[in-house]
């Protein structure tokens, strides 16, 4: 009865409820049947779902008893787990631990309910946890003296506050066969000496001894990387070897490039270089070949003498602090004569372009590549400024020539004339952010690219292979004489487009003093065939007094930076015309004593742009493409424009800054030749 009593009390609510269901039940049968069977299903019903629910508190009650009995067996089983744990409050306590957690190098004298201090750099604070758990990171990665572990986090409210757990799982062997898995994955490199075909045509015995001294330091330096070396043709090898040693490698910047110079410097006629290509680490072995192929011909078309590493962002480049060797061979320019002839035919029509501001090298090879269009009978156009100062005289030489009335057009006419079936043909350049009409590039279905810079990055698939990019080359003017010598019969060539391609071998080479081989002189013999003459062609370089003395104030005013760079800034005007004056006066600087390398900022309207030109001993190029420019050895430029992320975007019209960000290339080219 007194359970009965306590039972009333206790659920009094729902006592009065059953009762008034009762009598309104009761009250029903007096008076009408229906309303009687209607309150007494819902007294029914209202019975039933009121023991439902008692049935289910009892439970819950039950449960929380058996948990209440079973806490100091929970306790006993997490104090004894052999795996740390934690508990941390909303007041960054800490509020429990066992005793694998004291027993941590890092955690011993730590007490219970004492702040946190900053345990492990801060990584157990609530709010780190917090942050962690926002971001629907369950565990995070900690490493102690002991192992390194993966902590799961679980969240708990208690005693209104919220508390973080955290159980360490000891993942010291995971980890390190992980580690050991990524370290064995095999790279494949692909290597090539450079020139040494060349060379050997005239110095075969000597070259021979060359190349056993090149094989026994590349097999010294395999040896000491465990990596497996294979000479599959002359002087070209491959090696395999484990991830692990790439790191090392990168680190020491690849200075097996320098070691094969010193290695061949008394055997040789001249030091021979080599220029290799590393693979990615990821894909099969047949893609790891593919992948070091690629990349060693990206360190072939940048001139060589480097070390190409493909990347999951693209590609990074090491070395190039030696000058390879022009190559004797015209291999390059035969198969892009035979990619030419193969394709112009096929084409409703061809448009051809340079580099935006053109100079004489541009707008040369772009004319002498029209000539072999016109000879094959195809419509062909060439996309360039005609307000370009620099070229005036070139087309003020052409001017009386029917043929050529029609021939110059402006990008925006070109963008009309390109269709489906249209080959474009681009010269002298191939960074896409230089192109006359990068939009035209992009657009098109075919392109060839004809040039003697070193690539910045891999052009598009529109691209036909093999593209005829060759840095050792003088000058797009000299490729582009090799493919007509091999392409049109004698005497094709009229004196003045012979004269306007001498004149752009000329400009690129300072009158055949820098970046010259047989194969330059070749090209002049071909050019001298076809009427050229040197006298004439030096005439198109004639100077306006505006520009001489334009040049005058640029060369009047420089600075030496670290011993042997000469620097110097124009701004005195915002105009296309300082292009030509900045070339003119870097060259000047380097017949000064103990120049080894010069710099000229002039302004432009895209903001400060920089001619630089070396005398060899110093490898411009590198400096340029610190500061997102190119080019090649001994002659390169750039836009000066402030990194933002991994690219250059924003332009730079302060000239205290352009110097700036100009001398930090400079210490960085510098600091990284020494290392």
């Amino acid at each position: 009865m007194k359970r009965l009593f306590d039972a009333v009390i206790t659920h009094i609510g729902e006592t009065v409820a059953i009762v008034i269901f009762a009598g309104m039940s009761a009250f029903g049968f007096l008076f009408e049947n229906v309303y009687g069977y209607i309150f007494a299903f819902i007294l029914l019903l209202y019975i039933g779902l009121c023991l439902l629910l008692y049935i289910n508190k009892r439970k819950g009650k039950l449960t929380d008893r058996s948990t209440a009995a079973s806490m100091p067996l929970l306790r006993n089983l997490l104090t004894k787990l052999d795996m740390p744990v934690l508990i941390v409050d909303e007041d960054n306590r800490l509020k429990w631990f066992n005793k694998e957690f004291s027993s941590l190098a890092e955690t011993k004298g730590v007490k219970i309910n004492t702040l946190n201090n900053e345990l492990f750099g801060g990584l157990l604070s609530f709010a780190n946890l917090s942050n962690a758990y926002k971001n629907y990171e369950d565990f995070i990665e900690i490493k102690t003296a002991y192992a390194d572990f993966r902590v799961h986090l679980i969240s708990m409210d208690y005693e209104q506050k919220k508390h973080f757990a955290t159980v360490w799982y000891n993942r010291t062997e995971i980890n390190d066969l992980q580690k050991e898995f990524a370290d064995s994955n095999v790279i494949v490199a692909h290597i090539v000496v450079d020139n040494s075909s060349e060379i050997g045509q005239e110095f075969e015995e000597k070259n021979k001894m060359t190349s056993v001294k090149i094989g026994i330091v590349l097999s010294e330096w395999a040896k000491s990387i465990k990596a497996i070396l294979t000479e599959y043709d002359r002087d070209k090898y491959i090696m395999q070897f484990d991830f692990r040693y790439l790191e090392g490698m990168i680190k020491n910047r690849f200075d097996i490039l320098d070691k094969v110079v010193t290695a061949t410097t008394e055997e040789s006629v001249m030091p021979l270089t080599v220029s290799i290509g590393v693979s990615s680490p990821t894909g099969t072995l047949a893609d790891k070949h593919l992948s070091a192929q690629s990349a060693l011909q990206s360190a072939l078309q940048r001139g060589g003498a480097q070390t190409v590493v493909k990347t999951a962002d693209g590609e990074v480049s090491y070395g190039g602090r030696n000058k390879a060797v022009q190559k004797q061979t015209r291999i390059r320019s035969r198969v892009c004569k035979d990619l030419l002839l193969h394709h112009i035919p096929k084409s409703t029509n061809v448009l051809i372009m340079g580099h935006a501001r053109a100079d004489y090298d541009s707008i040369a090879s772009c004319i002498g590549l029209a000539k072999l269009v016109r000879y094959l009978g195809v419509k062909v156009n060439i996309i360039v400024d005609r307000y370009e100062y620099s070229i005036k005289q070139i087309f003020d030489s052409l001017d009386k020539i029917a043929e050529y009335n029609d021939l110059f057009i402006d990008s925006v006419y070109g963008q009309e004339l390109l269709t489906p079936g249209t080959l474009v043909i681009i010269s002298d350049v191939s960074n896409p952010d230089l192109f006359e009409a990068p939009y035209i590039y992009q657009n098109a279905s075919r392109v060839v690219v004809v040039d003697h810079h070193a690539i910045k990055d891999q052009l598009g698939n529109q691209v036909l292979q093999p593209a005829n990019i060759d840095p050792t080359a003088s000058s797009s003017s000299e490729l582009v004489c090799e493919i007509l010598e091999l392409a049109l019969p004698p005497n094709t060539l009229r004196v003045e487009e012979a004269q306007i391609l001498l004149a752009g071998i000329l400009l690129d080479t300072q009158n055949f003093s820098r970046d010259t081989g047989t194969r330059t002189f070749n090209a002049c013999m071909y050019l001298r065939s076809e009427g050229a003459e040197a006298g004439k062609a030096q005439l198109l370089f004639k100077s306006s007094v505006d520009e001489f003395n334009r040049v005058n104030a640029i060369v009047k005013d420089f600075s030496i930076y670290r011993d042997n760079y000469a620097i110097s800034v124009y701004d005195e005007s915002m105009s296309a015309d300082n292009k030509v004056a900045a070339a003119k006066a870097a060259e000047r600087f380097i017949n000064i004593e103990n120049i080894n390398a010069s710099f000229v900022l002039y302004l432009m309207d895209n903001g400060f742009n920089l001619s630089a030109r070396s005398d060899g001993t110093v490898n411009v190029i590198n400096i340029a493409k610190l500061l997102g420019g190119g080019g090649h050895f001994q002659s390169a430029g750039a836009v000066i424009r402030r990194k933002e992320g991994k690219s250059f975007t924003v332009p730079v019209f302060d000239r205290s800054e352009a110097v700036a960000l100009l001398e930090a290339a400079i210490n960085e080219y510098i600091d990284n030749k020494s290392t």
